[in-house]
């Protein structure tokens, strides 16, 4: 399947909204068209980009209006479109729901004003999109691990696998499609990031997805893919657990460690400076006394990290 903008059919009913290359804030959504009904995985960070997929998505919602909208991680570029679909159900994790309510447009917005070296990464990162005007739309129906949906005939599987990536991460399965949308569990081309951790956990996330033996797995970012997709997001987890704890155990600080690891093949992957939040989040693990991860905090490493 060629990964190009735009909308893509999996078969089954089941489509994939792509933005190349994956890179920060470029997230993909899912479309599970049923009989009369839709259900949309995630709308996009902003609402220009939201528009334009679903006028994409238009010539399969128009028999089948998209009723139910599931946010699979609080990450803005998986729900800030949420207006657009108004009447819809909104779902997500409990704790999804909480890490909305947590960070919204207004925040991020804030992170550009930010002073340098932060402010100045995220204008590099995120300045391409229009926050202004956005009125956060929440979940108006949330749930704990698991929720089964059936929307116009078609059976769907939620399942937090989350703390992860976030503190929920929900994954998106159509059992009869052989398809799931995992959010952002999955990484294709980019470097995984972990806001929350454990890694360990993350890894467990991913057994999970090699266990369902879907053939289609559309990512949070990057190209659709496989069962190989999942194991490269796998070793790369497992390279940084192990070369972080190696250099905990020296007496590295979790930059220092960052600095000093050599990525090797996985040097080609977008946005590396997410070294540095893999570590801390490692040396989190290591040190169960120290302070609790935070987004802030996390994005101040990568910002100096990127500037070294």
């Amino acid at each position: 399947m060629p990964y190009s903008l735009g909308s893509h059919d999996l078969g089954h009913d089941c489509h994939a909204w792509l933005q190349p290359d994956g890179g920060w804030g470029l997230s993909n959504a899912g479309l599970i068209v049923g009989d009369g009904a839709s259900l949309l995985v995630g709308t996009l960070f902003d609402l220009p980009l939201t528009r334009r997929m679903l006028a994409g998505f238009a010539p399969l919602t128009g028999a089948a209006p998209i009723t139910t909208v599931v946010t699979t991680h609080g990450n803005g570029d998986h729900w800030f479109g949420n207006e657009l679909v108004p009447g819809a159900e909104f779902v997500a994790a409990e704790a999804t729901a909480a890490d909305m309510r947590t960070v919204g447009p207004a925040e991020v917005a804030a992170l550009l004003q930010a002073p340098d070296p932060v402010g100045r990464y995220g204008r590099e990162i995120f300045g391409r999109y229009e926050f202004a005007g956005i009125t956060p739309t929440y979940p108006t129906r949330t749930f704990e691990r698991e929720l089964d949906l059936v929307v116009g005939g078609v059976d769907v599987r939620l399942v937090n696998v989350g703390p992860a990536h976030t503190a929920g991460d929900t994954v998106v399965h159509v059992p009869a499609a052989g398809t799931v949308y995992t959010g952002d569990i999955l990484f294709i081309g980019g470097t995984p990031l972990t806001w929350t951790g454990p890694l360990a956990n993350w890894l467990r996330a991913c057994q999970f997805l090699l266990d369902l033996d879907a053939p289609t797995i559309v990512p949070g970012h990057g190209p659709v893919t496989d069962q190989a997709g999942v194991r490269e997001v796998m070793a790369y987890l497992e390279f940084v657990s192990e070369q972080a704890t190696r250099r905990h155990a020296a007496g590295m600080s979790a930059a220092e460690a960052a600095r000093d690891i050599n990525l090797g093949r996985f040097t080609a992957l977008g946005e590396s400076e997410r070294l540095a939040a893999n570590v801390r989040a490692v040396y989190a693990e290591l040190d169960p006394d120290a302070a609790a991860l935070s987004a802030p905090v996390m994005f101040g490493c990568m910002a100096e990290h990127h500037r070294s």
